[in-house]
């Protein structure tokens, strides 16, 4: 059986994103109001991706943070921050999902 290895991304509670497969990750909150769940282009997109059944909640019940855009057009919510994805995303956090 072959070995196949590739970039993982911890999203959060044991899930993982293959990171080739990751077009954007986005966050969800709008700068103007950092209370709103939701800026409103980013509850478009997910709105969006649950019609189509494109939609992946790896939130565990806690607040979306960021999303998720692969190139198969799926939508991944996650509760870790964007910020803190991309980091990872770009290696420079070794360290494991806390949450």
């Amino acid at each position: 059986m072959a070995v196949v290895t590739s970039e993982v991304l911890n999203i959060g509670f044991g899930n993982v994103v293959l990171g080739p497969r990751i077009v954007a990750i986005l966050s969800a909150r709008s700068s103007k109001d950092s209370k709103a769940v939701f800026s409103e282009p980013m509850k478009r997109l997910r709105d969006e991706a649950r019609e189509a059944g494109r939609l992946v909640d790896a939130t565990c019940g806690r607040r979306t943070q960021a999303l998720i855009v692969t190139d198969s057009g799926h939508v991944i919510l996650s509760a870790i921050q964007s910020t803190t994805l991309a980091q990872r995303l770009a290696g420079s956090d070794e360290v494991g999902e806390r949450g």
